[in-house]
This record gives structure tokens, C-alpha cells and sequence, in this order.
């Protein structure tokens, strides 16, 4: 079974080439850090990491400078250097929660509400990547309450390829 899921992870990684496309628009782009948390690689992997081909590359530069809505099920190409800009709709008195489906490979490093140039309300989450070579998933979840035990009305997973 541990075969398999790393036989999966692996072709994921090298296969990932137009999974998803960036969100349609473009403005503040996403700030940057320098690593700070591990460089541990998945069994089998490489010791370095493959730099992104060209089509991952456009597909991170368009996310960067992206100010709208990221979609359910988003897949962000970033690397150990980068801090990822997870834009969510929000109104007054909604609030969003974000689970980290494994604190060794990312973490929310912020949030807070932003008025995008179109008008829009976003809550703009930043996401910093702690591993190399895997893929890391963050669930966010949306009340229309701000109390923690109101009902889920929307749930959004967003993934980081880190190279």
C-alpha cells in the first residue's frame, strides 16, 4: 500500500503540467521568504528537486498576480521560498477556518480581509509551504457566522505542489 501512495505521489509530481489553470485575474502578486523549515524529500525522490518546466512557471507567475477568487480544488506550482495568496469570497459576519491536512508540509502563515480593485471582498489567506516534493492540501471552510461551532456552508481545498 505505501508503494502504491508513493508510486502515485511520484507521478503526480512528474506529471503535473496543466492540472489546473490560474485564476483569470491579475494584481497584487504573492510575497516572498526565504525558507526557513526542511528540505526532506519523500522516499525515492531526487535529492534536488526538478526546477518547474515552462508551463508550471506561467501557471505560478499567473497565480502570483492573481487577485481573484481561487477555486475549490486549485492546485498552486511554488517552491520552499514562496508564501502562496489563497483569495476566499467573504461578507461581513462569514467566517473562513483552514486545516492544514498535514503541519509537516505547510502552514497558514496569515489572513485577513482585503477589498480587491474590482470592489470585491476577499479573505486573502497566505500559505507557506514547509516540505519539498509533495503535494500539500488545505481545506478551508466558511461559516456565515463568526462562531467556530456554526454550520459549514462552503468547503474549499486548495493544493501546493512544492518543487
Amino acid at each position: 500500500m505505501r508503494t502504491i501512495l508513493l508510486a502515485s505521489t511520484l507521478l503526480t509530481l512528474a506529471a503535473c503540467g496543466g492540472e489546473s489553470s490560474a485564476p483569470a485575474d491579475a494584481g497584487a502578486s504573492a510575497t516572498t521568504e526565504t525558507p526557513t523549515v526542511g528540505t526532506e524529500l519523500l522516499p525515492g525522490a531526487a535529492a534536488a528537486p526538478a526546477p518547474m518546466d515552462p508551463d508550471m512557471m506561467a501557471a505560478d507567475a499567473a497565480d502570483d498576480a492573481s487577485t481573484a477568487e481561487t477555486p475549490d480544488g486549485y492546485m498552486f506550482h511554488t517552491d520552499l521560498a514562496k508564501v502562496e495568496i489563497v483569495h476566499l469570497p467573504t461578507k461581513p459576519g462569514t467566517s473562513w477556518t483552514a486545516t492544514v491536512a498535514d503541519p509537516t508540509q505547510a502552514e497558514v502563515t496569515g489572513a485577513t480581509d482585503e477589498t480587491m480593485p474590482d470592489g470585491s471582498l476577499h479573505h486573502v489567506v497566505q500559505v507557506k509551504p514547509l516540505k519539498r516534493d509533495v503535494i500539500a492540501r488545505v481545506k478551508f471552510e466558511r461559516r456565515d457566522s463568526p462562531d467556530a461551532n456554526a454550520p459549514v456552508v462552503e468547503t474549499r481545498t486548495v493544493n501546493l505542489m512544492v518543487h
